[in-house]
C-alpha cells in the first residue's frame, strides 16, 4: 500500500467536479477573459452564490458590495478565485463519509481554522501571494478522509491506540501504513493538479525542516495547525489565546514577535465560523 495506490482507488470517488476542472484550466490559460471564468462559475448556481457570500464576508472585507461573479473575479484576482472555488467544493466532495467514522462538521471547522491561521501567518511574514496558504490549511487534513474512506478498520485501530494524542496518531500511521495522512493528502492534491507549493507544503507540514522546496510555506502550515490545536485544546481557557508568551515558541519558528501570533489567535475563530457557515449552507442562485 502506498499513497499513490490509495489515491488511485478513490480517483473517481473524490474527483473534482467539472466546474472546478474548467476553472483551473481557464486560469492556467493566459488568454482567458474574466467573462469566460464568470460563465464557468455560473454553470453551478449554488457555487456562484456561495462564492459571492464569501467575497462579501468580513473575512475579505471588500471596499464595496460585490454583486456579480465578474466583479468578484476583478476584485480578488484569478488565483484567489481558484482558492474560493476549491474551498466551496471541498466540503461537498467528502459529504458521503459515514458519520460514525468521522464528524465532518468538526473536521471542516478545524480545517477552516487552519486555513485562516495559515493565511494570517503568511500576511504577517509578508509572503507574496500568501492567500494560497488558506487553501493549504483548508486541505491539509484530506488524507485523513481518504484513510476513513478506504481503510476504515485499520484507521480505527490507529485512533483506538492513540486517542487524542496527535503525535502518537502520526507515529501509528507510519507504523501501520508506512506513511502519514500528510503524505496521502499531498498525493490527492497532486492528482487534482493544484500548485506545487500547496501540495509540497501539505506533504511536509508535520516536519517542515525536511522540505527541500517551499520550506517556509511548510513551516507556516505547521505553525498554523499547531496554533489551532492549541486553541481547541484550551477552549475552556480563553485567556491563553491572548497571552503572547503562550505562543512564543511557535513565533520563534517563523521569526515573528509572539504578539503577532497572539493577535492572530483572537481572529481565527470568528473568521472561521463565518466561512464555515457560508460553505456548509446551500444558497439561492446568483446572478
Amino acid at each position: 500500500m502506498t499513497p499513490q495506490s490509495l489515491v488511485r482507488s478513490v480517483h473517481t470517488l473524490f474527483s473534482l467536479p467539472d466546474v472546478v476542472v474548467r476553472v483551473n484550466t481557464l486560469i492556467d490559460d493566459p488568454a482567458t477573459r474574466i467573462s469566460d471564468l464568470a460563465e464557468a462559475v455560473l454553470c453551478d448556481p449554488g457555487l456562484a452564490a456561495r462564492l459571492l457570500r464569501l467575497v462579501n464576508s468580513a473575512y475579505y472585507s471588500p471596499p464595496y458590495r460585490v454583486g456579480t461573479v465578474s466583479q468578484a473575479i476583478i476584485l480578488l484576482g484569478q488565483h484567489e478565485l481558484r482558492n474560493l472555488v476549491l474551498a466551496t467544493v471541498a466540503v461537498s466532495l467528502f459529504k458521503g463519509l459515514p458519520p460514525e467514522r468521522v464528524n465532518m462538521e468538526q473536521f471542516w471547522l478545524h480545517s477552516i481554522m487552519c486555513g485562516v491561521a495559515a493565511r494570517g501567518l503568511a500576511r504577517r511574514r509578508r509572503i507574496r501571494e500568501g492567500e494560497r496558504l488558506f487553501l493549504a490549511g483548508l486541505l491539509h487534513g484530506t488524507g485523513k478522509l481518504v484513510f476513513y474512506s478506504q481503510c476504515a478498520d485499520l484507521y480505527r485501530e490507529v485512533l483506538q491506540q492513540t486517542g487524542e494524542d496527535e503525535q502518537a496518531c502520526i507515529a501509528a500511521e507510519r507504523r501501520i501504513f508506512g506513511f502519514t495522512y500528510a503524505d496521502l493528502g499531498a498525493e490527492l492534491l497532486k492528482t487534482w493538479r493544484l500548485p506545487e507549493n500547496l501540495y509540497i507544503a501539505v506533504a511536509h507540514h508535520l516536519e517542515p525542516a525536511e522540505a527541500l522546496d517551499y520550506r517556509l510555506e511548510a513551516m507556516i502550515l505547521h505553525v498554523a495547525v499547531r496554533i489551532v490545536g492549541s486553541l481547541q485544546a484550551g477552549a475552556g481557557d480563553p485567556s491563553s489565546a491572548s497571552d503572547p508568551e503562550h505562543f512564543a515558541p511557535l513565533a520563534d519558528l517563523l521569526e515573528l514577535p509572539s504578539e503577532a501570533l497572539a493577535s492572530l489567535a483572537t481572529e481565527i475563530n470568528p473568521q472561521a465560523m463565518e466561512i464555515f457557515g457560508i460553505i456548509r449552507t446551500d444558497s439561492t442562485p446568483a446572478r
